[in-house]
């Protein structure tokens, strides 16, 4: 969304004026929901099931890093495009290499679940806990 030049200035006015103002935000949407610390929504879950079947076993239990970086420091320093691109290209770095995953139709069909589900983790809204399907 663009914003233009005189919502700006008016909603500068209105900072000025009132000591606040609330501007809509768009980098704060959330592709998970998480409750009771460790429910997840269905595509989340999904995401963290594929995670733990393709990537854990480099990335660790928790995307806490083993073999493979921390992936739940990662994702709030790489975009999800970067992501898109790290997961279907792979990518070769000082400690070693992640295979390309773009002949597994199973992990490009749930790419989106599982960066959901790492979402959740980078953003801290989930903790080091197996997570479980909210109801």
């Amino acid at each position: 969304m663009k914003l233009n030049k005189n919502f700006i200035m008016l909603a500068s006015a209105a900072t000025l004026a009132f000591g606040f103002v609330t501007l809509p935000s768009y980098a704060d949407d959330k592709p998970y929901t998480v409750t009771n610390g460790n429910e997840l929504d269905a595509d989340s879950y999904k995401g963290f099931k594929l995670y733990r079947n393709w990537c854990a076993r480099c990335h660790g239990t928790y995307g806490q890093g083993m073999v493979g970086p921390n992936l739940a420091d990662s994702l709030n320093v790489i975009s999800k495009d970067e992501y898109i691109t790290t997961v279907t290209e792979g990518k070769t770095g000082s400690i070693g290499s992640m295979p390309a995953w773009k002949s597994n139709p199973e992990v490009i069909k749930g790419m989106d679940q599982m960066y959901a589900y790492l979402k959740a983790r980078a953003d801290g809204a989930i903790g080091v806990v197996k997570p479980k399907k909210a109801k």
